[in-house]
């Protein structure tokens, strides 16, 4: 399996986030709760901030109104080094959706 980093300029490939905020899951998790609390700002605008510092392409999907403008919320502010190192850090390996070295999905 090729690992690509992001921003791989060479073979110019940018990542792009698919389920940016974990589903929802980022709510919970107490270092981005911390980080939050530090901006003033909710898990889910410290963790979208975070994928576009990386580089990362988000689509955060919502069809809440308050959502969708909470998520444009993440252009005001960044996320210091230690902050961004924190949330890094948090890698645990999970998916909330498919594998795509299990993906068996064929169209009919």
């Amino acid at each position: 399996m090729v690992r690509l980093e992001v921003g791989d300029a060479e073979h110019e490939v940018v990542t792009e986030a698919w389920a940016p905020i974990a589903r929802g899951q980022v709510d919970g998790d107490a270092v981005i709760r911390e980080v939050a609390g530090q901006v003033g700002k909710t898990p889910a605008q410290v963790t979208l901030r975070w994928h576009i510092q990386r580089g990362d392409v988000v689509f955060p999907k919502s069809v809440t109104r308050s959502r969708v403008e909470e998520n444009f919320g993440i252009f005001d502010f960044e996320l210091d080094e230690s902050a961004m190192a924190a949330i890094s850090a948090l890698n645990r390996d999970q998916r909330t959706g498919p594998d795509p070295d299990e993906f068996t999905y064929i169209p009919g």
